[in-house]
């Protein structure tokens, strides 16, 4: 189970990586939300779960879960806020 829950923890450390770096390389603000967004969701969820399986207690088990939860609730939400304001701004941009 260590082996495992130390791939999955690399795996979502590269997941977020590629995200951050998709942020920077991505022409259009709308794209590098998305990039961020998904990759750094799916990421962290990705090293949550390799924390499950590296950690003993259940206490710390409750506070990653409790993190996961977070995760899937306030990083679409937040992303879709953003891109929303974006869209509303350029929408009022344009007009002027």
């Amino acid at each position: 189970m260590t082996i495992i829950g130390y791939v999955l923890a690399s795996l979502g450390l590269f997941i977020v990586f590629w995200g951050n770096l998709g942020m920077i390389i991505l022409p259009d603000t709308l794209t590098r939300f998305h990039a961020g967004t998904k990759c750094g969701a799916t990421g962290s969820l990705t090293v949550f779960l390799g924390l499950l399986l590296l950690v003993d207690g259940i206490g710390f088990i409750i506070k990653v879960i409790v993190l996961a939860a977070i995760t899937i609730i306030t990083s679409p939400l937040i992303a879709h806020i953003l891109g929303l304001s974006y869209i509303k701004y350029r929408q009022y941009r344009a007009g002027q």
